[in-house]
């Protein structure tokens, strides 16, 4: 199995309280270590995604008060807002070819719906159009299918759906009342999510073939769970005498640890891929 300790994670940290915090979005090595803020702000930032090929971050931004979504190139800094549309604008998750974004938007009508976001010409797609809320949409490893959270069925649980054939979605967990924020492993094999267990959340693994659902942390509130790049290894953010921390669990149970972070409440963590060439370059 191919190391994934030498690839890189982003996490959003905050300090400070209400209305003094700041808000910074950070990258640093898989294992914490040499933490690089690539963005600050006064305002909230959430929901990080990495690009396919680790040179793009897409992340939601209240810093002109309301949300908008940007990409920013972590090298270089170079940022662009590509949705500001009316109501939320949330949840990006790039497509595996770096063109499209999956967001989650409300427009005027308030209600949550995914939409695909091509990059080039702005043109959307709306792939959603229940009265519940959708949101948090991710692309399978191939591109296909989209995995988002939905309470269409009165509590919040995970679906699926072709993106050639969005009218027939399909659920996807069944344990549980409470299943969200899908992230689906590298090879295709495996979903993460937070679950509600025995009154707590908690980071739980479902093997997409066969249904079975496993319980990886033991914290009161684990969330945003997120795949190494060779599928072994989950990262997320946990809590720790009342302190947002960042933790790692491996996919069989076995192993976890807490990694290292600066000061600051963490958030949202996310492993960027395996580098290619060039970004491997200017990483170093």
């Amino acid at each position: 199995m191919r190391g994934a300790f030498a690839t890189r994670i982003a996490y959003v940290s905050v300090d400070g309280r209400p209305p003094n915090q700041r808000y910074q979005l950070i990258v640093a090595d898989s294992d914490g270590e040499n933490a690089r803020v690539i963005l600050e702000s006064k305002q909230p930032l959430m929901s990080p995604a990495w690009s396919a090929d680790g040179d793009w971050l897409a992340y939601v931004s209240f810093e002109r008060r309301v949300s908008a979504i940007y990409v920013q190139q972590v090298r270089t800094g170079q940022r662009s807002m590509v949705s500001s549309r009316a109501g939320v604008n949330g949840a990006p998750s790039w497509s595996p070819d770096g063109k499209t974004l999956a967001v989650t938007l409300s427009g005027k009508s308030g209600n949550l719906d995914i939409y695909l976001l091509d990059l080039a010409n702005q043109s959307l797609r709306r792939v959603t159009s229940d009265p519940g809320i959708d949101t948090e949409a991710v692309f399978s490893p191939d591109g296909r299918e989209l995995y988002f959270t939905s309470d269409r069925s009165g509590n919040p649980q995970i679906y699926r759906l072709a993106i050639g054939d969005p009218d027939r979605p399909k659920r996807v967990t069944f344990s549980g009342g409470y299943n969200s924020r899908a992230r689906i492993s590298p090879d295709g094999k495996q979903l993460a999510m937070t679950t509600l267990d025995a009154g707590a959340y908690r980071v739980a693994i479902q093997d997409l073939a066969n249904g079975t659902v496993s319980i990886l942390s033991r914290g009161r509130l684990d969330e945003s769970p997120s795949f190494a790049p060779n599928s072994a290894i989950l990262i997320y953010a946990g809590r720790e005498r009342g302190q947002g921390i960042l933790a790692s669990v491996s996919v069989d149970g076995a192993t976890s640890q807490r990694l290292k972070a600066d000061a600051g409440e963490v958030r949202e963590p996310v492993w960027g891929p395996f580098l290619t060439n060039g970004a491997a370059a200017a990483q170093d």
